[in-house]
């Protein structure tokens, strides 16, 4: 399932300030929100829409392994990768929202 994540640059430059305004199912959903938002915002900030896949794994470059099985394979000691997992999960979750 394709998703399309708006986000917003103040002046067009993801370094000055960047913030989030939602994931949309489609694409003219995406964009309304996102010429609203400008609008809103009075013309000084620019809406960008990224397009991605819902869970979808990203492939390395180093012969075609997802970066999840890299990263268990050369980054981290034997099961260090899933702990570190867990403990971001866990940490998640103990954010009072």
């Amino acid at each position: 399932m394709k998703t399309y994540t708006v986000l917003v640059n103040r002046g067009g430059d993801a370094e000055k300030h960047t913030y989030f305004v939602g994931v949309y199912g489609d694409i003219v959903s995406a964009y309304r929100a996102a010429i609203a938002e400008e609008y809103w915002r009075g013309g000084k900030y620019d809406c960008v829409v990224h397009e991605s896949e819902l869970n979808a794994e990203n492939l390395c470059e180093i012969n075609g392994e997802n970066i999840e099985e890299w990263c268990e394979k050369y980054c981290l000691p034997d099961g260090a990768y899933a702990i570190d997992v867990m403990t971001r999960v866990n940490q998640h979750y103990e954010v009072d929202w």
